[in-house]
C-alpha cells in the first residue's frame, strides 16, 4: 500500500511535510477561521486592526456617542434626584405613583377618595415646585 504524501504550500510551492505536521497546521488554521467567524458574529475588532501609525485614540473613538450629552443628562438626573429629596413624603409618594409606577390619576384618586382633578392639581403644584428648584440650580 502506498504511503500518502502530505504537502503544505509556501509562496505557491508545494513543500512535502509529515502527516503530523500537516494535521497540526490544519488544526491551527481551522481554529483561527473558527475564531474569526466568532469575531465577525459578535462584531469584535482585533486590536491589531486599530494601529494606524500608532494613533489608537483617533481609531477607537466612536463618533456616534456624544459623551458630553451623556454627562449632561447624568448631571440633570442627579439634580432631579436632589430636588425630589426636598419633597414631602406625600408629594414624593404621588410623584412615584404617577411617574415611576405609571398609575393613572383616576386610580390614585379612587385610592385616596378624592377627585382626579384634585390629584391633577396636586401633581401640577408639585411639578411647578420641582421646576423652580431645578431652575435655581441652573
Amino acid at each position: 500500500m502506498d504511503k500518502k504524501e502530505y504537502f503544505l504550500y509556501v509562496k505557491g510551492k508545494a513543500v512535502p511535510v509529515s502527516e503530523e505536521v500537516y494535521k497540526a497546521y490544519w488544526k491551527i488554521t481551522e481554529h483561527e477561521k473558527y475564531l474569526q467567524r466568532k469575531d465577525l458574529k459578535h462584531n469584535v475588532i482585533p486590536f491589531s486592526a486599530l494601529d494606524h501609525d500608532g494613533h489608537f485614540v483617533e481609531t477607537i473613538t466612536d463618533e456616534r456617542i456624544d459623551l458630553e450629552k451623556i454627562v449632561e443628562v447624568k448631571m440633570q438626573i442627579e439634580e432631579l434626584n436632589k430636588a425630589l429629596a426636598t419633597l414631602t413624603k406625600e408629594e414624593r409618594e404621588l410623584i412615584e405613583a404617577i411617574f415611576y409606577r405609571e398609575e393613572s390619576l383616576r386610580s390614585i384618586s379612587r385610592k385616596e377618595k378624592v377627585t382626579h382633578q384634585a390629584i391633577s392639581g396636586r401633581r401640577d403644584r408639585i411639578l411647578e415646585k420641582l421646576r423652580k428648584i431645578l431652575e435655581d440650580k441652573i
